[in-house]
């Protein structure tokens, strides 16, 4: 029988076991023993070896310490049913979340009570939508200059703006816990979307990095750039099929050698991705207001693609936005928040982009020093761009002509 060890490394490493689907049985002493996500678990962390009890592998126990189990090798439990896209050893696996009215926050492909929580389709199921729309927003922590941002008011503005947004894909940069918990207790996140990762977990502390989609979630995964820095991803159902959508937040010039950090990250960003099959969309603060970014990943610029490349419409303005005005060491407006997508020729194309949170309330109080920046994506098998009926669910909400690029 093999150790507990060898197990974890067979499941992390084999390409054909999906680590997301795999749940190990830790001991405590005196109760029930407690179940954890693998992806959650950290060879050589505070947890020994000799801890573990057992592997499960859709809700099948493949491995246990206590009867002499060990039939992985025998059992399609834990198989890949497809290909993963987002494959080791640049991303780990991780579990998406979805709310369950009866058990809360579960794995999102936990069998639910009824109106509980999004499942992760199977194989092969369409999903009929005209188009995705994905949204890119650095909500600003409250690490720095706690006294001078309003982080109290600001945060409760967030849900409802994001709301209003009524994005498919969210993806949130400076994410703290005390944000992460108002936004797992907002009733139309827990009514529709999944999130990214563990709600109990450190990923979202530890980056300030969150996905939510409305979209079926077919896989998610993460890589580590450096200290709280990463890129987060997801495989979402789309019309069109699987596509991966992926965030990050970039170092600023507020680190030590910014410029030659960002360099590198993204290096490190467009090896990893090279590997990823199919259309993928990259956003996030890129802390960076040049045509860089999308030149070094050799992706193009959905901003840019709608409005054209001369427009430099900035998402972080100190001459606006006060809370820009703060934390920043030039003064200078810079579109650093973007969207970025790398799909075969007519495949993916931006229809409309604009900005978000760029109108304060009647006090002067923005949600951010960052405009989030809303893109909506349009493509049929042919390459054609499809018109768009506006409806209750896809009409642009306090659309500015000059931004929607109609």
């Amino acid at each position: 029988m093999r150790t507990s060890e060898e197990i974890y490394h067979r499941v992390r490493w084999d390409p054909r076991f999906d680590p997301a689907r795999f749940v190990l049985g830790i001991n405590q002493r005196g109760a029930p023993p407690e179940r954890i996500p693998l992806s959650a678990f950290v060879p050589g962390g505070d947890i020994p070896w000799h801890r573990v009890l057992f592997f499960e592998a859709d809700g099948e126990v493949v491995w246990d310490r206590s009867v002499g189990v060990d039939r992985i090798d025998a059992t399609d439990a834990g198989r890949v049913r497809e290909p993963r896209r987002l494959r080791a050893p640049f991303f780990t696996a991780r579990t998406p979340y979805a709310w369950d009215e009866a058990g809360g926050w579960l794995p999102a492909d936990t069998p639910r009570g009824p109106g509980g929580g999004v499942p992760v389709p199977a194989a092969g199921v369409p999903v009929r939508a005209a188009g995705v729309r994905v949204l890119t927003w650095n909500a600003l922590w409250d690490r720095y200059d706690s006294d001078r941002i309003d982080t109290a008011r600001r945060r409760l503005l967030l849900p409802a703006a994001l709301e209003d947004a009524d994005a498919d894909v969210i993806a949130l940069q400076e994410v703290e816990a005390e944000l992460l918990a108002v936004l797992l207790r907002t009733p139309w996140v827990r009514e529709a979307y999944t999130v990214s990762a563990d709600p109990a977990g450190r990923d979202v502390a530890e980056s300030g990095l969150l996905l939510l989609s409305r979209l079926p979630v077919r896989e998610a995964g993460v890589h580590v750039l450096g200290p709280h820095k990463a890129l987060t991803a997801l495989v979402v159902e789309s019309a069109g099929g699987p596509l991966v959508v992926a965030a990050t937040h970039l170092s600023s010039d507020h680190s030590e050698n910014g410029p030659a950090r960002r360099e590198a990250e993204l290096t490190r960003i467009a090896e990893g991705l090279a590997g990823v099959e199919g259309d993928l969309i990259l956003l996030g603060d890129f802390n960076d207001g040049g045509p860089g970014p999308a030149r070094a990943l050799g992706m193009r610029d959905a901003w840019s693609e709608v409005h054209g490349p001369g427009d430099a419409t900035p998402t972080f303005d100190p001459g606006v936005n006060p809370l820009a005005a703060v934390s920043s060491l030039s003064g200078r407006a810079s579109r650093l928040d973007r969207v970025l997508l790398r799909a075969d020729a007519g495949r993916l194309r931006a229809a409309g982009a604009v900005l978000v949170g760029d109108t304060p309330t009647p006090d002067g109080l923005y949600i951010s020093d960052h405009f989030g920046v809303s893109v909506e994506l349009r493509a049929d098998e042919s390459g054609r761009v499809l018109a768009v009926r506006p409806t209750a669910r896809t009409a642009w909400r306090g659309c500015r002509r000059r931004r929607c690029g109609r």
